[in-house]
């Protein structure tokens, strides 16, 4: 055995995940080592560090191109992380669309990011990277497509200023997700039979409307940026018109904006909603799982 492997035995770094492992969750990948979280929007990136103790700390964020940012960034950058590793969320050019009868599976997830026209069938586009997040007791699905050349050149930039992208996704479509999952809509942890979410994030957004237990519509727009909050209002308003009296309507955001929040909640109170959104909830997300 050679010497590194011995040492790489002796501080247990042998036995962590791999920094390249997409199945594992961020926070065990880089455990007890410094990690950058970025999210990217249509004009505006923002950051957030995580220490080798796995504690958020400095954050920042600059108006302007992402391919502009990161070279005047990039020293900054690269000493909050080991070894350059980073999450980067995408928050343009993607589209999130209701489907039915999507294939399944314990390796459908990983089918779909190595041979996504086996999982997609002819709603395969080979100019788009897919995620997808099943109903549990429906055969409808959430499907993300973003644009492949987003993502690529959105990699590139990060590699030449000396960073590792090792995970890109998409922030809208994680915290529709997360909030799917039963971790912020219901005090039982479980979505009720009804309801319209409606998620920011970075200036996009997406609302999906459920009723009797399946889901019935859902709209989406990306990149309109903050300060198109009567844009988000034209999008999510007849989803939320055509819900029956009395439909709980959740509102939840990546915790960063906060003056695009309060306007748009403004207008949300007066049929209920509720706003579960928590401070820095996208780093909570994205820099966890």
């Amino acid at each position: 055995m050679l010497l590194e492997e011995i040492k790489t035995v002796l501080n247990f770094s042998a036995f962590r995940p791999d920094a390249d492992d997409a199945g594992i969750a961020w926070a065990k990948r880089f455990e007890g080592r410094k990690s950058l979280l970025l999210n990217v929007g249509r004009n505006r990136t923002s950051w957030r560090a995580i220490n080798k103790k796995g504690i958020m700390v400095d954050s920042g964020v600059q108006d302007g191109d992402f391919a502009d940012i990161a070279p005047l960034r990039a020293e900054e950058w690269r000493s909050m992380t080991d070894g350059g590793w980073c999450v980067v969320s995408i928050n343009h050019r993607f589209i999130i669309s209701l489907e039915s009868n999507m294939m399944r599976g314990e390796n459908s997830a990983q089918m779909l990011r190595t041979n996504p026209r086996a999982v997609l069938g002819p709603k395969y586009d080979r100019g788009k990277r897919y995620a997808i997040h099943h109903h549990p007791e429906t055969t409808s699905s959430m499907l993300l497509a973003c644009e492949e050349s987003m993502v690529k050149v959105t990699e590139d930039v990060l590699k030449t200023v000396g960073l590792r992208p090792g995970r890109v996704c998409c922030g809208l479509f994680a915290m529709m997700e997360y909030a799917l999952s039963g971790m912020l809509v219901g005090e039982r942890r479980t979505a009720p039979p009804a309801f319209v979410l409606i998620a920011a994030c970075e200036g996009s957004v997406a609302a999906l409307c459920q009723q009797d237990g399946q889901w019935r519509d859902l709209r989406c727009r990306s990149g309109l940026g903050l300060e198109a909050v009567e844009t988000t209002l034209q999008i999510i308003s007849p989803l939320v018109a055509k819900a029956p009296p009395g439909t709980p309507v959740f509102f939840v955001s990546d915790g960063l904006s906060g003056s695009y929040r309060a306007e748009l909640m403004s207008h949300l109170e007066k049929v209920g909603g509720k706003d579960l959104t928590r401070e820095d909830l996208i780093w909570d997300i994205i820099g966890t799982h």
